[in-house]
């Protein structure tokens, strides 16, 4: 995770976990994506560290993505097509 991502993430993690249900992300579904460079190790752990931040902050993991340079093509339509899933299962919304 890049420093500035870390740094938002503990920061929005100390705010949020503490409040327990009153959370203002409780309940809210997220899509977490590791998006590496390079050998592409390390998307992993990215991954399961967002993960865990999910798991603090209660919100509900919709999906969590994984990317790297050999997969990014098909990947990205993977992004769209969660989000458009994620959108349509929200209240108030219909196809």
């Amino acid at each position: 995770m890049s420093e500035s991502a870390k740094a938002f993430t503990d920061r929005l993690r100390r705010c949020e976990a503490t409040r327990g249900d009153k959370s203002g992300l409780s309940g809210k579904p997220v899509i977490t994506v590791a998006a590496a460079g390079g050998s592409g190790n390390g998307m992993i752990t990215c991954l399961l560290s967002m993960e865990r931040w999910a798991d603090h902050v209660r919100a509900r993991k919709f999906d969590l993505i994984p990317v790297n340079r050999w997969s990014r093509e098909y990947k990205l339509v993977t992004i769209r097509e969660a989000a458009r899933a994620m959108v349509r299962e929200a209240p108030g919304t219909s196809d």
